[in-house]
């Protein structure tokens, strides 16, 4: 039986990462399996969707052997500067991402750690866990949560670590994972490591 990953991809960091994390898990499946068929390695990662209706039918994983319609990535984007998810949603993997499952804003967490937690972890609560919750539904057998994000970043540092808390207050039996990247000893964002502390 398929244990599916939800992955949630926080600030620009995140999102960048997870482009290169959904680009590299087709092509490494695209290698593995010559064939078009959805099978379970596929559904831990994404869904089979039929997109020519309006609200996309739910393709099941049946015997391993159905062909692939559109795939979903099981993903939610989060930015609190929209650029970052808009060229994802516009980039060569745009298919790939439900554009309901992201949430941004226009003003970002200007590199702090506290606005990220406290201005919009709390603004933006009710939002996310409804994502998480929808993602979550799509599932038969929700394994873990994959949390990619920077630790030196507003969004990144502040939300991810709001995000974190609420996964464990909602879904305390489903693991969460965790991929940070960690600002550099050079780096040029001057609250970084006050960030990175803070998280």
């Amino acid at each position: 039986m398929p244990r599916e990953v939800v992955t949630i991809q926080v600030g620009q960091c995140g999102n960048q990462v997870g482009c290169r994390f959904w680009d590299l898990i087709l092509r490494e499946h695209a290698h593995v399996s010559k064939a078009a068929v959805f099978d379970s390695a596929l559904s831990s990662f994404f869904r089979n969707v039929d997109s020519r209706y309006s609200d996309p039918a739910e393709i099941p994983l049946g015997d391993g052997r159905t062909q692939i319609r559109t795939l979903k990535a099981r993903a939610i984007l989060v930015d609190m500067e929209e650029g970052v998810v808009n060229s994802l949603l516009a980039g060569p993997l745009a298919d790939l991402f439900d554009a309901r499952q992201r949430i941004t804003d226009v003003s970002g967490s200007g590199n702090n750690w506290a606005h990220g937690h406290h201005v919009y972890g709390p603004l933006y609560r009710e939002s996310i866990e409804e994502k998480v919750r929808q993602a979550a539904e799509k599932c038969d057998s929700l394994q873990c949560f994959l949390l990619l994000h920077s630790l030196g970043g507003g969004t990144g540092s502040g939300f991810g670590t709001f995000m974190l808390q609420s996964l464990e207050d909602l879904y305390p039996e489903v693991f969460r994972f965790v991929s940070c990247v960690c600002p550099s000893r050079d780096d040029d964002v001057v609250t970084s490591p006050y960030n990175t502390v803070l998280a």
